[in-house]
């Protein structure tokens, strides 16, 4: 009986020692041989998390572009539509000469008048005179309004005008009042009229 028990024994250690070469094994055929793909592996996973750390990194950018750009807008938008602080005048009436002198007009005169202000709102006044023939007035008035100016023209006088030599017969004089509108900043204004 001893000798019986014996070779479970000795059967039992054979069985042990089989399974742990056999795990021995594996484990080395997975270190020797499979490395390799596991290493290329690991490299394309660490390609594909540059790949879009980079990606991230541009949208960022992009991100940052476009919160930018919308603040511009956004500054446009806020003060799109308001009153200069200040008007160039001298160069609105080099633009207005430049009108009249595209419609075939001459200017006869152009005078400072009394500004007027208002709360918020300053109104300087000019006297401005041109020479031409009706259709080329109403052309010229009409490029006046499509101005891209705070600018009205608070009073038209159209006259026969003044015969000159070789002046042609249907020449008229428009008297023009013209209106430029600021509103300073920090004035309350006088509210003279």
């Amino acid at each position: 009986m001893a000798r019986s028990a014996k070779v479970p024994l000795l059967l039992l250690d054979v069985l042990g020692a089989s399974t742990l070469a056999a795990c021995l094994l594996t484990a080395t055929w997975l270190t020797l041989f499979h490395s390799d793909h596991a290493v290329g592996e690991l490299r394309d996973l660490r390609q594909t998390i540059n790949s879009a750390a980079q990606d991230l990194s541009s949208l960022r950018a992009a991100a940052d572009r476009q919160r930018a750009t919308l603040k511009e807008r956004q500054a446009e938008l806020a003060t799109h539509g308001q009153l200069p602080a200040q008007v160039p005048v001298e160069e609105y009436f080099q633009n207005l000469s430049r009108l009249a002198a595209q419609h075939r007009l001459r200017v006869v005169r152009h005078n400072p008048l009394t500004a007027r202000s208002y709360p918020g709102l300053l109104e300087q006044r000019f006297a401005y005179e041109v020479m031409g023939t009706m259709p080329d007035l109403a052309r010229f008035f009409r490029a006046i309004e499509e101005a891209d100016f705070w600018a009205d023209v608070s009073y038209l006088k159209i006259d026969g005008g003044p015969r000159q030599a070789g002046a042609p017969a249907d020449e008229r004089v428009a008297s023009l009042t013209i209106s430029i509108f600021s509103a300073p900043r920090g004035d309350g204004g006088s509210g003279s009229g």
